[in-house]
């Protein structure tokens, strides 16, 4: 689960194919029979939104459909019902209306956009955190519009989350997600690399003190053993070797803390650093991030981006 402030400034769930495209798959199905309001489709982009998106105090707010005439769309529908599914959620799905007809999206600015939409309720959103939620993202006029309207309405901050990001070149796409994966996964590497040599750093450093502390203290016990020889009459053994005795029992037990302190930070340093571990869940976990990336394209099955998936935001500029 994913707190608002630590999601994607847009997130896109999947991929929207059009039927032009020659390209029309089951997932673009998927939104098409959520545009017609079709309650399988809600119930499963609800149960899709549920697996990362956490219950906190915001808004909930959708673009508006493109005629003036019927305000209400599946999307809407669909935040209507994640807003009842939430106990903190504030129904702003309604907020934005569009109270004359859009053309296509497509041949939209976003300044066309923000002469045919207004803020119908701004108390919903004004000081509040807001999801910005749409079907479909093709040139992302409507929704810059839309966030626009929100944040000079008072918004506090504003995540987007679409169903289906329009993709035509899917040949490319797969192409690119295979060139990208060895960078992605070299910048990892490079982190954790670069992590574990600063942890080692860090406790050699402490180790090093650690060291330092002990010969104080042993220096500090051969002085104090030192001045008490030279209280003590010379031909005083027992005296003398009375000394001695304590000292070295000061010493074994300077040593015997330093070594108990010395395997404690060597236990937090062996559990801090796991570097081959690290290393391993770092192809692990991008070998499945690509070949999600790879299923979600191909969009034959229904199989959305999970949320820390780097490539959505590789996408996001197409």
């Amino acid at each position: 689960m994913r707190f608002f402030d630590s999601l994607p400034d847009l997130f896109y769930l999947g991929f929207y194919r059009p039927k032009d495209s020659g390209y029309f798959n089951e997932y673009s199905n998927t939104i098409l029979e959520l545009k017609r309001q079709k309650e399988d489709s809600i119930n499963f982009f609800i149960k899709e939104i549920r697996k990362f998106l956490s219950d906190e105090d915001i808004s909930i707010a959708t673009v508006p459909s493109g005629k003036s005439s019927n305000p209400s769309s599946g999307i809407r529908e669909l935040a209507k019902q994640l807003v009842k599914s939430y106990s903190k959620f504030t129904d702003a799905v309604f907020c934005l209306e569009r109270f004359k007809d859009s053309n296509d999206d497509r041949t939209r600015t976003i300044e066309k956009h923000l002469k045919t939409i207004k803020v119908a309720n701004s108390s919903v959103i004004k000081n509040k955190k807001v999801i910005l939620m749409d079907d479909v993202l093709t040139t992302g006029n409507s929704i810059q519009a839309c966030k626009k309207m929100l944040l000079d309405s008072g918004t506090k901050e504003i995540k987007i989350i679409v169903l289906g990001k329009t993709i035509r070149n899917v040949e490319y796409a797969h192409y690119c997600i295979d060139q990208e994966e060895d960078e992605y996964l070299k910048e990892t590497i490079d982190t954790i690399n670069s992590d574990y040599y600063w942890i080692c750093k860090s406790y050699e450093m402490e180790k090093d003190s650690l060291k330092q502390e002990m010969n104080t203290a042993h220096i500090l016990v051969d002085e104090w053993a030192n001045d008490q020889h030279g209280y003590v009459d010379p031909d005083d053994d027992e005296e003398h070797n009375y000394i001695e005795e304590e000292s070295q029992k000061e010493h074994e037990k300077i040593k015997e803390e330093y070594d108990e302190n010395l395997s404690t930070i060597d236990k937090k340093q062996e559990e801090d650093s796991c570097h081959e571990y690290h290393t391993s869940m770092a192809y692990e976990w991008y070998e499945y991030f690509v070949n999600q990336a790879h299923l979600v394209l191909e969009g034959d099955s229904c199989t959305c981006f999970s949320v820390d998936n780097p490539f959505v935001s590789y996408f996001q500029d197409w």
